[in-house]
């Protein structure tokens, strides 16, 4: 097993019906095999934004990872992505949620519904299998905000399950497995 990436990936995907019309995923790496580092990646129909202070750790989270979530994808196909220098600003308080910004994009992703320790042994990541350990942790609310506009669509939230399309993953460990388990 290769370790890969420990951090938190708090992520929002909004839907207007259906249909998914802009996520964000929010990145804090505290160690990865691309050094550590704070990046935002949005993503929109036709068009995918990452915003970090490291372009290369921004540009690998991307191309590693945010293009391979199959939830979004039929309607937010990956792209070349357009890069943004800037700091982001992360501030998780896991007993009420998110807010980051970076540039002009601001995310909020709050009221934590549960806690769930998770894992997943063969999260598939463009063909390769990755084991994927988080807490996750489901919320009532999100909203992503460009240049002072809330952007269009609401999150999926079934409270009785609880599911959500906006959550924190925190203590995230994202592993390649190198040999079958026996």
């Amino acid at each position: 097993m290769t370790l890969r990436l420990m951090g938190a990936n708090p992520c929002v995907t909004l839907y207007d019906g259906e249909r998914a019309t802009a996520y964000a995923s929010i990145w804090r790496v505290d160690w990865s095999l691309r050094g550590a580092g704070q990046a935002l990646v949005l993503g929109v129909p036709g068009r995918i934004r990452i915003i970090a202070p490291d372009l290369e750790l921004g540009a690998w989270l991307g191309a590693e990872f945010n293009r391979h979530i199959r939830s979004v994808s039929a309607d937010i196909a990956w792209s070349e992505p357009e890069f943004t220098i800037a700091p982001v600003r992360f501030d998780l308080d896991l007993g009420a949620g998110l807010s980051a910004s970076a540039d002009d994009v601001t995310v909020e992703i709050t009221g934590p519904i549960e806690r769930y320790l998770t894992r997943k042994d063969d999260y598939d990541l463009g063909g390769t299998p990755n084991i994927l350990s988080t807490v996750w942790i489901p919320c009532r609310e999100g909203r992503i905000t460009v240049d002072g506009t809330q952007l269009a669509g609401s999150i999926r939230l079934d409270a009785s399950q609880p599911m959500s399309s906006a959550f924190i993953a925190e203590a995230e460990v994202w592993c390649t497995a190198d040999h079958p388990r026996k």
